[in-house]
């Protein structure tokens, strides 16, 4: 991403510093700026002279500081990369509950909410940033649209709920208090960003994805889990930054593939006189993507997105083939129904995805471990799968034998399963809540939950 709104000339230090090179002292010393009193850049937010009432003075100063906090870590993401800055906003956020409980959900939503509104501002044509006085077309600035967006947006602001409302002057005022407050915080950021490296083992702790992709996901699955053997219990920063960024490259190399069959499919402006055989082998192979890409996990959405626009250009030629053979038609619809049904069952759960993908990142050894890590409906999900597949009868009857024998070792050496009399009766077969019986989250925590 750009940003270019924030890019401006660099200032002549007032003091050199020391700064920490070190990621977790680096992140300490970012929130003691943040939650300090009268600590630059954060104290100077407001520009000179700017003065708000009491009503917009709250959301002048939160958008402001929060857009400056967001500047450290696009600063960040830029020297050491995206998943980094999101690891050290993770351990931001944590460091910030530690010293006021609650504070890092907060931070962590102002975040969200600055990234948002920066996107979009950066999104903004020079059309759209223009207006005409006297004939003569002026630019605004982007800090004006910052200013105008955090004055609409926030939800404490005055002028939320009233859309079409006067800003009253106040866009202007705030929009060189953006201004201000980006020179303010570059100033200091700038060599506290150049100082410091990233080392993701220097982090004590981090948070789970709530759409964690697969290699993530079998971290979460073995983190202080006793159904894995004690060394594979133990789970580090750095193991989460590898996997995530596994997992990032994994749906990377999804999108360039994905690229490179659209390319090649409108390439050919005519259908060949084997035109089924071809299209037949198009739709073989973005199915194919869309299942790497439910194996992937992670956050992918936009990615399914395109696999399916171009699954629907793959079969609008097809379609339009043979609308006069309504059997064709038929069978086509046929088809389409049992491809749709097997991949929900075989790829609606991640455990049984992962299971069936080439290269599975979970190891033989953990395959009924991780099962068993699963949810209740995860579980049920995954039973479904193996039962629909008569291939993997053998592997369903061979999960329940070591699952059973898993925990019976366990709970002879005193470890206690809340759920999973409920999971080994689903392993078994039977589905169905029990009467009274909650379920409860496999792992002891939820995604997100901060390992201790």
């Amino acid at each position: 991403m750009d940003w270019r709104f924030w890019k401006t000339e660099k200032r002549q230090e007032e003091e050199a510093r020391n700064w920490p090179t070190d990621t977790h002292e680096s992140i300490r010393q970012l929130l003691g700026m943040y939650q300090g009193v009268g600590t630059p850049p954060f104290a100077n937010w407001a520009a000179p002279g700017i003065a708000f009432t009491p009503a917009v003075e709250t959301t002048a100063q939160n958008g402001v500081k929060g857009y400056q906090l967001a500047l450290w870590f696009w600063l960040f993401a830029e020297k050491h990369g995206t998943i980094a800055a999101r690891m050290a906003r993770e351990t931001f956020c944590l460091l910030a509950d530690a010293a006021q409980p609650s504070s890092g959900d907060a931070i962590d939503t102002l975040l969200d909410e600055e990234n948002r509104l920066a996107r979009a501002v950066e999104g903004l044509s020079a059309g759209q940033r223009a207006f005409t006085l006297e004939g003569v077309s002026v630019e605004l600035p982007m800090e004006f649209f910052l200013a105008t967006g955090t004055l609409r947006l926030r939800p404490e602001s005055p002028y939320a709920a009233e859309a079409g409302a006067s800003l009253q002057g106040n866009d202007y005022k705030l929009a060189d208090c953006f201004r201000h407050a980006t020179d303010e915080a570059l100033s200091v950021f700038r060599p506290m960003i150049e100082a410091v490296e990233f080392d993701a083992k220097s982090l004590p702790n981090w948070k789970w994805s709530a759409r964690p992709g697969a290699a993530e996901r079998h971290l979460q699955r073995r983190y202080s889990n006793p159904l894995f053997p004690l060394h594979r219990q133990m789970v580090t920063a750095h193991d989460v930054h590898e996997a995530r960024l596994a997992d990032n490259q994994a749906l990377q190399d999804i999108r360039n593939e994905l690229n490179e069959v659209r390319r090649a499919f409108f390439e050919k402006p005519e259908l060949p006189l084997n035109w089924l055989a071809y299209l037949e082998s198009y739709r073989d192979e973005v199915d194919r993507l869309d299942e790497r890409r439910l194996v992937a996990g992670g956050q992918n959405a936009a990615l399914g997105e395109a696999i399916a626009a171009l699954r629907a250009d793959v079969l609008a030629p097809w379609r339009a083939e043979i609308q006069k053979s309504r059997h064709s038609l038929a069978a086509l619809e046929q088809d389409e129904a049992r491809r749709a049904e097997r991949r929900a069952l075989l790829y609606g759960c991640d455990w049984t995805a992962q299971l069936l993908s080439h290269g599975s990142l979970i190891p033989p050894e953990e395959v009924v471990p991780a099962l068993l890590s699963e949810s209740p409906p995860e579980l049920e999900r995954a039973v479904t799968g193996l039962q629909s597949e008569p291939r993997l009868h053998e592997t369903l009857a061979h999960c329940r034998a070591v699952g059973h024998r898993i925990v019976n070792e366990l709970r002879a050496a005193g470890h206690s399963f809340p759920d999973m009399t409920d999971k080994l009766r689903i392993l078994d077969g039977s589905f169905g809540d029990p009467p009274n019986r909650p379920h409860e989250d496999p792992l002891g925590s939820t995604p997100g939950q901060a390992p201790a």
